[in-house]
């Protein structure tokens, strides 16, 4: 068996026992590339399609993220192709970075994010954890998702409309991106949506970049109306607007779930999919060795976000960022700056030696967890 697959992804060992692994860069992964090969594992920058894989003897594609915008799900139904993903994966370091974010911005404007309100888009795994981690931290949590309204599904929160969730103080996206159907999100944040959150408001997306129309952003912020902004994800990837990028509080290059865990449950979510298919047995191990050590109390928010820096400099990848930009090729630069991105240990995979006053007991221990 011959099983082509994303460079990126790590643990790809448990794979090599089924057969010939060979990895390759995400965006060079073509036709070709695919001419002789069984298995497809790839992540979100390699579009899988007809144009892909319709001349190839690929049956099973594997795909270690949550999102599946880059697969055409159909077609590879319609042609008996086997395929899957790995919902909830990076879930936690996705969370970890909007606290952080929040956190941050609010320390920059003198705020104290307990006071406010937040507005979760998309209930999934990511929004759900999100939503309960600011809770946690003391923050008015509202919710929407129009598709679980719909089906009536109880995430623990009223399910409201997109407008009404736009008057909170801060509004986190975390929806598929979608152009058909009942519920489309390209553009979801269009510009009347962002002209109607104003300038006092925060903004943070970590879902797929054209959910906000980045256009109508940027005019925006540079007439000085528009929300505080975080991007990890942007309209045009891997093309950043240094533009757009000089206005936004932070910035970084789709890391947000770039954590050494979260992507270790993609590939083992997809790898257990492939044993599926095989009919094999997975064989897969847990083994953290030891945990590296984090000594901070934590009796403020400024504490809280020095804990959480100690793990995972956030700052850092808006520097990174920042200076890929005069690079000779940015959009090559980008992409290396996901390659090369630093090892990031979610914080569960951490020995927390601290105190925490009572308001922040709660959240700590979410923080903590191991689930």
């Amino acid at each position: 068996m011959k099983i082509i697959a994303d460079a990126n992804m790590p643990g790809l060992e448990v794979f090599a026992r089924h057969g010939e692994v060979v990895t390759v860069e995400g965006r060079h992964i073509n036709q070709d590339t695919v001419a002789e090969a069984d298995a497809l594992l790839v992540r979100s920058v390699t579009r899988v399609n007809a144009s892909l894989l319709a001349k190839s003897p690929v049956r099973f594609i594997g795909s270690a993220t949550i999102g599946t915008d880059h697969v055409d799900r159909q077609w590879l139904v319609d042609t008996g192709r086997v395929f899957a993903h790995a919902p909830g994966c990076n879930a936690r370091a996705v969370a970890e970075y909007v606290l952080q974010a929040l956190l941050w911005v609010c320390q920059q404007q003198g705020k104290s994010a307990a006071s406010l309100s937040a507005g979760v888009v998309g209930m999934g795994n990511v929004g759900r954890r999100v939503a309960r981690w600011l809770s946690a931290l003391g923050l008015t949590v509202r919710a929407c998702d129009p598709p679980l309204a719909e089906l009536g599904e109880d995430v623990g929160y009223t399910l409201e409309s997109i407008s009404d969730v736009l008057s909170c103080d801060v509004v986190t996206l975390h929806v598929p991106l979608s152009d058909t159907g009942r519920y489309p999100t390209r553009h979801l944040l269009d510009q009347e949506r962002l002209v109607a959150m104003g300038a006092e408001k925060i903004l943070i997306n970590t879902c797929r970049g054209p959910v906000v129309d980045n256009v109508a952003l940027e005019q925006l912020l540079a007439e000085g109306s528009g929300p505080a902004t975080v991007l990890d994800v942007w309209e045009n990837e891997p093309h950043v607007p240094a533009s757009l990028l000089d206005r936004v509080v932070l910035g970084s290059p789709h890391i947000a779930g770039y954590s050494l865990q979260g992507k270790e449950n993609g590939t083992a979510m997809v790898y257990e999919a492939f044993c599926r298919w095989l009919g094999a047995t997975p064989q897969v191990s847990d083994n953290p060795g030891t945990l590296p050590v984090l000594e901070q109390n934590v009796a403020s928010e400024a504490d809280l976000l020095a804990l959480l820096q100690q793990a995972y400099p956030l700052p850092e990848d808006h520097r990174r960022l920042r200076a890929s930009l005069a690079a000779t090729d940015p959009a090559a630069a980008f992409d290396l700056l996901r390659k090369e991105y630093p090892l990031r240990q979610e914080l569960h995979r951490w020995n927390w030696q601290g105190s925490a006053s009572e308001p922040y007991q709660k959240i700590l221990s979410a923080l903590f967890e191991r689930a």
